[in-house]
Formats: structure tokens, C-alpha cells, sequence
């Protein structure tokens, strides 16, 4: 029956993938043959660049895109460039521009136009970051002149004025979002990653040796998603703060090392011991040093990058040798090796990104500054995260089944409460315990009558007789604060710690005794519940008294109250 319904489900399977290929193909033809404009090309239909054509004072050509190139630049000096607006200007027009790391106003035929307002702190950056920028422009300003002046604040930041157009605001801030989707998209879902491998973390860890390596992992990738967030730059529209923005970019590349070594140290382990706090200590001194020169003025947060660059470039060095070394020498196991191979290749493509990504910032390159980190990083969690969750998922599965011999061999099979076993330990943790508790009571229950029941209706019928029986005893020793366990065929007992257990013994009685009449009342049961009890309790004033000797006692009571029940029952 099982291998009949294995094949009916294969063929669902091949069913199902042959329709979501035909899905696929549909979607995928028809969006090729039916191409037209999007909504972005139609909003951004007659927009003009506007990068070029700038010049200086003096009449020289201004390339915007490397402002701090230019001979005449010098950090806090004022400089101007200007470029003729066209004649035939429209209506609704803006000049659209992004700027980063200069400090700016624009001014249309001498009369200042737009300046952005920054907001002032000791915490932030010297420079505004990177803004992007909309001046409106009118009919009247045809043929003007613009000026852009400015200041850079840094001798070797990249300082520049690029995605210039002329056209609709609305139109180029569609066009920046459409491009930049897929990066920001690709970022959220890293920042996601991260937190849910850091709440992973908590049933990972949920056994007696812990394993913080999805910890690890969840707060280096959320470290550097942040950075690669905010370097898509589409931040900027939800906040006017972009030297806030700035200033975050900044101190994630600074939060990167820590979590990294730890996390590979959590799963692999290196060789040398020096390894590990060599490079956190490396990372905690950049921090400190950093924040040092930025609040003393000497150099801020973006001043000091070259540092970040460093200790990254370095950590992704030592780690790397360190990783295929340790995997050289790893076991032989095939398992193992699949995801050693899968390890090797995530810290491999995070490795060569970052190098990648800080040279294409020395060299000067304005575009997306995490283009390839953010490539780096996907592989990196995809290759990493699955060997990881591969771990979890084995220490999940081992939680599992340790908690199932527990039961086993703790647990009652037929009632679910605890058994001799259990009671049996339970009695010797208590005799240590005894002189520090005010109060021990250990109840003892017998089933009446179950012999009669197995004889005229069957075992089947017994059992559900001790079934009833222990869930009316488990109740009534639970109200009281107890714990009950099933010590024989139709025997249970119930322990009580703590303040009053006289009284609480009391109301047990009258509890369980309450549940036995209310289940006899119902007409039509196939067997009268009836349970002899009797209680003793620990007294301290007889130190050499034994819990096992209060459970004897326990014991004979619980005797004389069945010779009781069935003395009235032949009466």
C-alpha cells in the first residue's frame, strides 16, 4: 500500500512540474513578444542628461563626475560650475542630480535656487553623504545660467555630481528605484537572513553544549547587508538625514570582523589559537582608534575607511588561508566534504567581493560601491547557511529523539504520567533535600477492583479503568501543587513539598473523591471508579526518620482505607 501511494505521489510530482514549466514558458513568452514601456520610461519619456557641457569660472571644461580632480579644488574652498540652461526649457522641468561628499547650494541666474539643510552634530560626518537632489525649474529660467557652488570637505574623498538630467522629477525617481531593485531587494532579504538565523539560534542552542555559529552568521550578515543597503543609495528617500546615513555606512564596515572569525572559529575551529583574538582585537582597536580621531576632530568616521579597509582586507586574508588549511586537513567523510566544499566556496566569494569592491573605490569609481559584496554575500549565505541549518537541523533532530527515550524511561505508557522509575528518583532527590524543605507528603492510591474488571470485561476494559483512575489522581495531586507517578499494575502515589502539605493532602482526598462520584453519577459507565488512599508526611523532628519509611506509612494507610471501602461495599 505504502510503494502504491510513493508512485501515485511521483506522479503528482512530474504532473506538477510539467504545468509550472508550461507556466513558466507562458509568462516568460509573453512578457518577451508583449515588451512595451514601462511606467518608469514613460514618466522619464524626454528627460536629457545633463552631465556634460559644465565648465569653471575661468571658462575650462568641469567634468561633475570627479570634482575633486579638478587643479583648482581644494577641501573647504568654494568653487563654482556652471552650465546654460537650454532655451527651450518646458514646464515642470527639474534639474535632477545626485552629490556626494561635498556641501553645495545652486543658484539660477545669481539668485540661490535650492540649498539642502543639514542637520548638525559632533556625532555625524564632515560631509553631507550622498544626496540625491530635484530643483525645480521654471519657463522663465530658459536660457539662464546654472551654478552649482560648492566645497569638498575631504583632500582624497570621492567627491563628485553625477546622474545629472534635465526632465521630470517624478519620472528619474522611478528610474532610480526600477534600477536599483533587484540590489535592494537582495539586501532586505540579507538583513531577513541574518534574523533568522539568529533566532534559529535559540532551539540550536536548546542542548547541553552550545553552539553559537548561527548567531554568528545572522550578525555578520546583518553587519554587512546594512552596509550594502545603504550603498544602493534608495535610502535617502525615506530620510532627509544623509550624513546619518553616511555615518551608518561607515560604522557596519567597522562591525563586520567580530562576528565573522567567531562564526568560522563556531564551525570550523583554526589551529592556531592566536587566530581569533588576533583579529578581534585588531577589529576592537579600529573601533576605538577610529572613534578617538572622530570626536576629537582629527579624522571622522569616513576619513579613517582606509582603517576598515585594512583590518577587512587583512581578516578576509588570514581567514581564508586559515579555512582551506583547516579543510585540507579535514576528515575524509563525503558528507562532510560536500559542505566543507560549500563553506570554502561562500568564504571564497565574500573573500574576493570585498577586495574587489574596496579597489574599485581607490581607484575612484562613483557607481554602486557594494555591487560585488552584495554578489559575494548571497553565495556566502546561501553556501554557508545551508551547511549550517544542515547542523541545527541534525542537533534538532538529536533534541528529539533524547527527549524520547527520556520519556520512555521515565514516562508510563499506557497513563503518560511519570513511573516507578521516575518516583524512585524523584524519592532520592528529596532524602538530600528533606532538612531544607518545610513539608514532605507522599499519597498513596490504589485502584479497587481492576482484577474483576480484566476478569468480566476484558483487559481493554482495565485499561481504561487505569486510565480514568490516573487522570482523576493526577488532577486532584496537581490542584494541590503535587506530582503523581504509577508505580505498579493499580498503584499511583502522589509527593507534596513545601508549606501546609497536611492540608494540601486533605483537599487532595476530597478533590479525587469529588471526581470519583461525579464520573459514577453519569449513567451508563462500564465500570465504577473506586480508589483506596492514604497519606503520610515527612516529620523533622526525627532526624533519622527516611522518606522511604513516611512512604511505608503511606502505604499501610492506604491499605486500611481498602479494607474500609470494601468492608462497606459487603455491607
Amino acid at each position: 500500500m505504502e510503494n502504491t501511494n510513493i508512485k501515485k505521489n511521483r506522479i503528482y510530482h512530474i504532473i506538477y512540474i510539467i504545468m509550472a514549466a508550461l507556466f513558466i514558458f507562458m509568462v516568460i513568452w509573453t512578457a518577451v513578444t508583449n515588451r512595451g514601456q514601462s511606467p518608469a520610461d514613460l514618466l522619464s519619456e524626454g528627460n536629457i542628461a545633463f552631465d556634460e557641457g559644465w565648465y569653471l569660472e575661468d571658462g575650462s571644461a568641469a567634468d561633475v563626475s570627479r570634482l575633486n580632480k579638478l587643479p583648482s579644488v581644494e577641501p573647504y574652498r568654494e568653487q563654482s560650475v556652471y552650465r546654460r540652461l537650454p532655451d527651450d526649457l518646458g514646464e515642470g522641468l527639474s534639474l535632477c542630480f545626485r552629490t556626494k561628499n561635498i556641501n553645495y547650494q545652486v543658484y539660477v541666474d545669481g539668485q540661490l535656487r535650492y540649498e539642502p539643510k543639514l542637520r548638525e552634530s559632533s556625532v555625524y560626518n564632515k560631509s553631507s553623504g550622498t544626496r540625491w537632489n530635484y530643483v525645480p525649474l521654471y519657463l522663465s529660467d530658459a536660457g539662464k545660467v546654472v551654478e552649482l557652488r560648492f566645497h569638498t570637505v575631504y583632500a582624497s574623498g570621492r567627491a563628485c555630481m553625477d546622474n545629472l538630467y534635465l526632465g521630470a522629477a517624478a519620472g528619474e525617481i522611478v528610474s532610480t528605484f526600477t534600477g536599483k531593485a533587484v540590489a535592494f531587494s537582495t539586501c532586505l532579504l540579507m538583513l531577513f537572513a541574518g534574523l533568522l538565523l539568529i533566532v534559529a539560534d535559540i532551539p540550536a542552542n536548546l542542548q547541553m553544549h552550545k553552539n553559537h555559529e548561527l548567531l554568528y552568521l545572522g550578525l555578520f550578515a546583518i553587519s554587512i547587508a546594512t552596509w550594502c543597503l545603504v550603498e544602493t543609495n534608495l535610502l535617502q528617500f525615506y530620510t532627509d538625514d544623509s550624513r546619518l546615513l553616511q555615518l551608518l555606512s561607515c560604522c557596519s564596515l567597522i562591525m563586520i570582523p567580530i562576528p565573522l572569525v567567531l562564526y568560522l572559529d563556531a564551525a570550523f575551529g583554526f589551529k592556531h589559537k592566536m587566530v581569533v583574538p588576533g583579529i578581534c582585537g585588531l577589529s576592537v582597536a579600529e573601533f576605538i582608534i577610529c572613534a578617538a580621531l572622530h570626536f576629537t576632530g582629527v579624522l571622522d568616521y569616513h576619513e579613517t575607511l582606509t582603517f576598515s579597509h585594512i583590518v577587512l582586507v587583512l581578516s578576509t586574508s588570514l581567514l581564508l588561508y586559515s579555512i582551506l588549511k583547516n579543510a585540507y586537513r579535514a576528515g575524509k567523510s563525503k558528507i562532510r566534504n560536500v559542505y566543507k566544499a560549500l563553506r570554502t566556496i561562500g568564504l571564497m566569494g565574500i573573500c574576493f567581493a570585498t577586495v574587489i569592491d574596496i579597489m574599485r573605490y581607490y581607484i575612484g569609481s562613483n557607481g554602486d560601491s557594494a555591487m560585488f559584496v552584495r554578489i559575494g554575500l548571497l553565495i556566502f549565505i546561501l553556501c554557508y547557511g545551508s551547511s549550517s541549518l544542515e547542523k541545527m537541523i541534525n542537533a534538532v533532530k538529536l533534541g528529539v529523539q533524547s527527549e524520547f527515550v527520556s520519556q520512555l524511561a521515565y514516562r508510563d505508557g499506557l497513563t503518560g504520567i511519570g513511573n516507578r522509575t521516575a518516583f524512585q528518583e524523584r524519592l532520592v532527590e528529596l532524602e538530600k533535600e528533606k532538612q531544607q524543605l518545610p513539608g514532605i507528603a507522599i499519597i498513596m492510591f490504589d485502584v479497587n477492583d481492576l482484577k474483576l474488571v480484566n476478569d468480566n470485561q476484558g483487559h481493554q476494559k482495565g485499561d481504561e479503568l487505569l486510565v480514568c483512575s490516573a487522570e482523576i489522581i493526577k488532577t486532584a495531586v496537581e490542584t494541590a501543587g503535587g506530582t503523581c507517578y504509577r508505580i505498579g499494575g493499580d498503584e499511583f502515589v502522589g509527593i507534596l513539598c513545601g508549606e501546609d502539605v497536611i492540608d494540601r493532602c486533605e483537599k487532595v482526598g476530597i478533590c479525587f473523591t469529588k471526581a470519583m462520584e461525579d464520573y459514577n453519577a453519569v449513567k451508563g459507565q462500564p465500570f465504577r471508579i473506586s480508589i483506596a488512599s492514604g497519606y503520610a508526611v515527612y516529620d523533622k523532628l526525627q532526624e533519622k526518620e527516611m522518606l522511604m519509611d513516611v512512604y511505608q506509612q503511606a502505604d499501610v494507610r492506604m491499605y486500611e482505607n481498602k479494607k474500609l471501602i470494601k468492608a462497606k461495599k459487603a455491607s
